[in-house]
């Protein structure tokens, strides 16, 4: 299908999706995905740590990413970094109705994202309102995750922070290979640190105490090879 790697991915909301199976993508037609790809221009990114837009920059742009992963950060006054997401293909990037990034977005080893001039994407949008719904309930989607993760972060101890983001990255067939539970890690332990609030060494320790457990094997630094169901014990978000 022409185009195909532009879409709308929906997002899961508990943990627990059967790794290496994302949710159904948001519906965008032959005909929906012929218009977007009309209006946007195609960015190949082909090195890790590529600065797609930083933060503060005036938002001239919206991106959808089509391939690849991408690391959204923010930075304090103290100059502590934060990762407050990782963006999938078929996620949006660059939202900014104060007309500024809020957030640093960066690629993690190679990406190809589409890019939309802000206020043509939004012009476009009141033009089709079937694809702007589409827009709203992916975003609709992306804020119920975000609650999560704060939910995530509030409730739980780092193992069972780790245990719910190893499963997400399950989620996703590029890094999960099903047939033997092996996930090959993306992004290093200092952005994982980072995203769920605590220290490289930390997510050391707690990747040695889910492999004590029998939730995880270690392979080597970035494989894993998983137990989900062991895994996903006691981790419920009502």
């Amino acid at each position: 299908m022409p185009h195909s790697d532009l879409r709308l991915r929906a997002v899961g909301v508990v943990p627990g999706i059967p790794p290496g199976n994302e949710p159904d993508p948001i519906p965008l037609s032959p005909e929906d995905r012929a218009e977007l790809v009309h209006l946007a221009q195609i960015i190949t990114y082909k090195a890790a740590g590529s600065l797609i837009y930083a933060q503060g920059d005036t938002a001239t742009h919206s991106f959808l990413l089509a391939d690849g992963l991408v690391r959204i950060s923010h930075t304090l006054a103290d100059g502590e970094r934060q990762i407050v997401a990782f963006h999938w293909p078929g996620d949006l990037l660059g939202l900014a109705p104060e007309g500024r990034y809020i957030n640093a977005a960066e690629t993690i080893g190679p990406a190809r994202l589409y890019r939309f001039q802000r206020q043509e994407l939004a012009a476009f949008l009141l033009q089709n309102p079937r694809i702007q719904n589409g827009f709203l309930v992916k975003a609709t989607h992306d804020l119920r995750a975000l609650q999560r993760q704060l939910i995530v972060l509030g409730r739980y101890d780092i193992s069972r922070r780790l245990a719910v983001f190893l499963l997400d990255c399950a989620a996703h067939s590029c890094y999960f290979n099903a047939a033997d539970a092996i996930l090959t890690l993306p992004m290093s332990r200092d952005d994982i640190a980072d995203y769920l609030g605590t220290s490289a060494e930390t997510i050391t320790r707690s990747l040695a105490r889910l492999e004590s457990e029998g939730q995880i094997e270690r392979l080597t630094a970035r494989r894993l090879k998983l137990s989900p169901e062991r895994l996903s014990a006691g981790l419920t978000l009502d």
